[in-house]
């Protein structure tokens, strides 16, 4: 039998990105509209901040519902996206409190979306250091960049 190890987990919530964006296109959206900046400047920013900002939203509804996190001898499973340790250069951990675990693959910049989780457990943050120590991926306590 495969020795596996599943942990429960949950996406970020964002809210201090979603307070600190929604003031921001705020900012910008009152003066467009009042006439700084030219009107059809309005009818190409607004867009794309109600795009953005409804992403945001829908990410904080989203990350309430949990899944699973299997740590497998080779590979680690982060929802339905199989990600092989060969494949990982970096497992950054962020916070005290709250932390928040992000898996940068080999290649990527930035830590995609999809690979930040919340573990519901802080005792399960000890087994996955270890995992990825022992196949000598490095681990970072700091904060990390992750693509929107």
């Amino acid at each position: 039998m495969e020795n596996t190890t599943v942990y429960k987990a949950r996406r970020s919530a964002e809210l201090p990105l979603l307070i600190a964006l929604s003031v921001n296109m705020g900012l910008w959206s009152y003066f467009i509209i009042i006439g700084v900046w030219d009107f059809y400047l309005a009818f190409a920013c607004i867009p794309v901040f109600l795009v953005i900002e409804g992403n945001l939203i829908y990410r904080t509804i989203t990350a309430r519902t949990p899944f699973e996190i299997v740590l497998r001898p080779d590979s680690i499973t982060v929802k339905d996206r199989i990600i092989e340790a060969g494949d990982i250069k970096n497992v950054f951990v962020k916070g005290y409190f709250m932390p928040v675990i992000g898996i940068r693959p080999k290649g990527n910049l930035l830590v995609p979306y999809k690979n930040c989780f919340r573990l519901e457990n802080d005792n399960y943050i000890n087994g996955l250091t270890e995992w990825a120590e022992q196949r000598q991926i490095k681990v970072s306590h700091k904060r990390f960049m992750r693509w929107l």
